[in-house]
């Protein structure tokens, strides 16, 4: 197979590579053309659980548009803030979901229960961390 120019390069659905230079704590992540920086040492890209944290906050909010579509339920905005106990392994994670939506407090959490079932970053989380969800509205 020839070579290929990897400025060219295509993405592939759920497919990155990552690497490390030397002996530091930096590392960088491509998904096609596309690049970013994970760094263990400095506060100019985020570390890796904190990625993780924001790829969960991406999937939570995707999941539950996909729901509010289904179910033909009006979402307006919504945001999520996530956050991980701050050292050593992952033992704790918290997510404030916000939304705003007309729909009943029944509807919403019923939307935001299948939401979380179906996102597929949260089904990776070990059952030995501990996940709190709070739902508030916008």
């Amino acid at each position: 197979m020839p070579a290929t120019d990897s400025s060219h390069e295509q993405a592939h659905h759920r497919d990155v590579t990552v690497e490390a230079i030397g002996d530091s704590l930096n590392a960088e992540v491509k998904y096609g053309p596309l690049r970013w920086r994970l760094s263990g040492e400095e506060a100019t890209a985020p570390d890796p659980v904190s990625s993780f944290l924001g790829a969960l906050g991406g999937c939570l909010l995707m999941s539950l548009r996909v729901a509010a579509r289904v179910r033909k339920i009006e979402l307006g905005r919504s945001m999520v803030h996530a956050s991980a106990n701050e050292k050593g392994h992952v033992k704790e994670i918290k997510v404030k979901l916000q939304v705003e939506s007309g729909a009943s407090d029944d509807q919403l959490h019923r939307l935001v229960e299948v939401a979380e079932r179906g996102c597929h970053i949260r089904n990776l989380i070990r059952n030995d961390v501990t996940f709190a969800l709070q739902i508030t509205r916008l």
